[in-house]
């Protein structure tokens, strides 16, 4: 390796180490020698856990290659990262091995992973990823690029609901004791809960200990975990490969549906929502020759909607000064609530 090696970061000590374990990682990806002639890195801000940095990368005798690089260390998360999340390698690791195992860009079209660099007695848990570009989903309002990640949480769905123990053994389960902790992490917010929240919450919680037996016959596919449209990239190109999914960290064994309805919470319209459901109960279709019918699946996405919201309410009932995401998922199960769950006349009135 010859030439400068540049950095706009916080050390440039590691500088020739990531040069090394990028060059590696490239040389088996091609099949042949690649040498590094120069590198510059620039801080990437747009991250809201890890470090992250976009690399320029000049290559001898190929073209230059943007490179994304990203320090999965639970030390190095940002400082409000640190204040919400324990230390534990196991979300790094996890990302890592769903590029190894599953994540295919050929047949989904996710970054290719380039290179890593896994010692944590070293403090090094490094990914270098393809850039994939700075447009993410969740800054345009088109409707139907919205409704093509829909499709694209489809088709992935769809591909890895019959996997091999073998290939999804790393993943945690969303299992009956998964969906029973979620009563048990609700109820120890509670008494931080003003009178309003508390009345809401409670509703909630009913409704979703009614309803929690349903969850086990649920059909499992790999998800995302956190499919929201911060974590999709919108690629220029073809629209086959338009889509670009990211930050694979939390990724489970779950329902599909827990990712439709990331995907379409936040302030859509009823009809908007519908149009990106519809896209989604379409494409499962096609991809498994399964035939479902709509109410079922509208009431399965009920069901789920209302899950996740109580999750994400448990996770930031203890974080909430850090973050609006609280409230916004008050409203998110306010919402659940009123179009798929209404009270009773009867129950009403004893409320008011």
């Amino acid at each position: 390796m010859a030439g400068p090696l540049s950095r706009r970061s916080s050390d440039d000590r590691i500088t020739p180490l990531m040069a090394e374990t990028l060059e590696e990682g490239l040389s088996r990806l091609r099949g042949r020698p690649v040498r590094i002639r120069a590198m510059r890195r620039a801080f990437s801000s747009s991250s809201s856990s890890f470090h992250t940095e976009r690399l320029r990368v000049s290559l001898d005798g190929d073209e230059p290659l943007r490179v994304f690089f990203k320090d999965l260390n639970p030390d190095h998360q940002t400082e409000t990262a640190r204040a919400v999340r324990a230390f534990q390698l196991e979300h790094g690791r996890r990302e890592l091995q769903m590029y190894q195992s599953l994540l295919s860009p050929e047949r989904f079209g996710t970054l290719h992973l380039y290179a890593f660099r896994w010692e944590p007695a070293h403090g090094r848990l490094w990914i270098f990823l393809e850039d994939g570009g700075r447009t993410l989903l969740h800054d345009n309002l088109d409707l139907p690029r919205w409704t093509a990640a829909a499709r694209w949480a489809a088709r992935f769905h769809a591909a890895t609901r019959d996997l091999r123990e073998a290939q999804t053994s790393f993943l945690p389960r969303y299992d009956h004791a998964h969906y029973r902790g979620c009563v048990e992490r609700v109820e120890k917010i509670l008494p931080n809960l003003d009178a309003r929240e508390r009345e809401l919450v409670g509703r909630g919680l009913d409704c979703y200990a009614e309803r929690i037996d349903r969850f086990d016959a649920l059909p499992r596919s790999v998800i995302h975990g956190q499919f929201f449209g911060k974590n999709v990239m919108l690629r220029s190109g073809s629209a086959a490969r338009r889509i670009v999914v990211i930050d694979w960290e939390t990724a489970a064994l779950g329902p599909g549906t827990f990712d439709l309805v990331s995907l379409t919470s936040g302030k859509w319209t009823r009809e908007q929502r519908r149009a990106m459901r519809a896209a989604y109960f379409e494409q499962y279709q096609a991809e498994t020759g399964q035939r479902m019918g709509w109410e079922d699946f509208c009431r399965q996405l009920a069901d789920v909607a209302l899950y996740q919201s109580l999750e994400w309410l448990a996770w930031w009932g203890h974080h909430r000064s850090l973050s609006r995401h609280f409230a916004n998922f008050m409203r998110e199960l306010g919402t659940v609530l009123d179009e798929h769950f209404p009270l009773s006349v009867t129950a009403a009135t004893e409320v008011g």
